[in-house]
């Protein structure tokens, strides 16, 4: 006699990555690293842009695992500018984008409908370097919405 099946496990739109399971935490300087559900992703820092203001931030890269993947984050600062030192910074205004340059569209997208956040543990304004952390709920490809956590940046920021 058999049993129920088990359940089907977690999909989070992520194939394994053994390179990202060894990748340092905290990050080093270019590099993210994320989990998705249960899985891990990581990948480098390509690009970063700042306004002309500094009230804003965006910046990109590929997945460590697939060079057709990778993430795009916006950070809206809203009444902070990055003009000086700053530590702990709690940012509610994110766009976070996981792509899919094959298909072509997203994994992962979030939403203003929930919550995306970052912290900016650190900011030095002379070296322009950012280190910080972001999680929240972001919607797949197929409408379900994953949970990011464990989000992990350094970037400069020039």
């Amino acid at each position: 006699v058999t049993g129920p099946p088990p359940p089907p496990a977690p999909v989070s739109g992520l194939p394994r990555c053994a390179v990202c399971e060894t990748y340092p935490d905290p990050v080093n300087e270019n590099q993210w690293r994320l989990k998705a559900d249960e899985s891990v992703a990581c990948g480098t820092i390509d690009t970063a842009i700042v306004t002309f203001d500094r009230s804003a931030f965006t910046f990109f890269g590929p997945s460590a695992c697939s060079r057709d993947t990778g993430i795009v984050m916006t950070i809206y600062l809203e009444t902070k500018k990055l003009d000086r030192d700053m530590s702990n910074v709690y940012i509610s205004k994110v766009s976070f984008f996981y792509y899919d340059r094959v298909a072509p569209s997203y994994i992962f997208i979030s939403s203003a409908a929930y919550p995306f956040s970052m912290v900016i543990e650190q900011y030095d304004h002379r070296t322009k370097m950012a280190t910080g952390r972001f999680e929240g709920f972001a919607r797949r490809t197929n409408g379900i919405n994953g949970a990011i956590s464990a989000g992990r940046f350094k970037v400069k920021l020039l």
